[in-house]
């Protein structure tokens, strides 16, 4: 082998450099194979369970409008206490009011479908506290045609069509489930589904553990304040400025509803609306995804995608071969290269008395206004 290297030393050369990137390939394909194979993975077939869901019998839908207005009911119970008399008396007399109103119906609501095979969709789901409620909704649309990739926060408060119930809730109780026909995911799906006419094909999920864990081993992220911020419903605490923000952190500043600044010794409240939580979350977004792909070392590599393993539970139905060919794909990517969409609204007061968001806007219309070949 000495005396070949030394009769044939560029043709050596090649074959030892040939050698090492074929070791590192091996070892980088190892290594994500490994780390996809130890995701939490859930069953998800929304079209199953759409088909489930419509052949339900009449008692079968009555038992899960009772559950339903039952899990509301425990969820108002446990806000009680945060709710002032006064306010408790305003809210039952305009459920009273709302109660007189004709039944509720939304054209903007109800999504024009399109061809399942115009769009790779991706939705990624944050829960709360309770895991039965979305605090958090972005979806993704990758065009096979090519375009750009597409990303849109869908606000958690958005008033839709519930198939479970037949009826019209939130669509971020959606992740509740419609016990015996969808799992939450499935029924999230299908909720995004019937507002933006676009199937779901694959679903990623976090908790807010989950979330903290993975900015930390991603190494934080810049959060960036005039004034010194703060949030006690969340946890946030900023002294002003920018600052490099560990997991926690960076999870109070993407809850956060109610951010108060310190501005000349008073503190005001700045920010109170889930389009602000939006840009926060698809700022964060972007900042993670940059420091993933910035690895200095395969050792670091493999480290982040542990974190991402720990903390991201997905669809049975994605593949090894889908996770990477979608992660060598958009490689990198950046605000610049992403078209963003933000949902249209008004605030609106159901029935039950509840503060939702009512769409205001087709879904059509938004998509087409970035991506001309969705229009109808």
């Amino acid at each position: 082998m000495v005396g070949y290297a030394r009769a044939h030393p560029v043709r050596s050369g090649i074959i030892a450099v040939g050698g090492l990137i074929l070791g590192l390939v091996a070892f980088l394909v190892t290594q994500v194979w490994f780390t996809f194979d130890a995701v939490a993975t859930e069953s998800f077939d929304p079209g199953q369970a759409s088909l489930a869901l419509e052949s339900r019998s009449e008692a079968e839908v009555a038992a899960a409008i009772i559950e339903a207005q039952n899990r509301e009911a425990r969820l108002r119970e446990v806000r009680r206490d945060l709710i002032p008399p006064d306010l408790e008396t305003e809210l039952l007399a305009l459920r009273s009011a709302a109660l007189r109103r004709p039944p509720y119906t939304n054209r903007a609501a109800i999504g024009i479908a399109l061809p399942d095979e115009m769009f790779d969709a991706y939705l990624g789901v944050g829960s709360d506290a309770s895991g039965s409620r979305a605090d958090t909704i972005v979806l993704a649309l990758a065009p096979t045609d090519g375009a750009a990739p597409i990303l849109v926060s869908i606000p958690r408060d958005l008033y839709v069509r519930n198939p479970c119930t037949n009826g019209w809730s939130r669509i971020n109780a959606g992740l509740g489930g419609c016990e015996g026909f969808a799992s939450g995911t499935e029924l999230i799906a299908l909720m995004v589904a019937g507002y933006t006419g676009i199937p779901v094909d694959h679903v990623a999920r976090v908790n807010f553990d989950g979330f903290a864990a993975l900015v930390n081993a991603l190494g934080g992220t810049s959060i960036c304040t005039d004034y010194p911020a703060r949030d006690p419903r969340s946890g946030l605490d900023l002294p002003g400025g920018c600052v490099w923000a560990d997991g926690y952190t960076t999870l109070a500043w993407a809850r956060s509803r109610h951010t108060e600044s310190l501005i000349d010794g008073q503190w005001k409240v700045v920010a109170g609306s889930d389009f602000d939580r939006q840009r926060r979350q698809q700022d964060i977004l972007f900042q993670l995804a940059r420091n993933l792909a910035n690895f200095d070392s395969l050792g670091s590599l493999g480290s982040r995608l542990e974190a991402v393993a720990g903390a991201v539970r997905v669809d049975s139905g994605w593949s090894f071969g889908d996770a990477v060919a979608t992660a060598w794909r958009y490689r990198g990517i950046g605000k610049d290269g992403v078209n963003r969409i933000a949902v249209k609204v008004s605030d609106m007061r159901t029935s039950a008395g509840e503060l939702v968001l009512a769409p205001a806007v087709n879904f059509n219309d938004l998509l087409a206004s970035v991506y001309a070949a969705a229009a109808r």
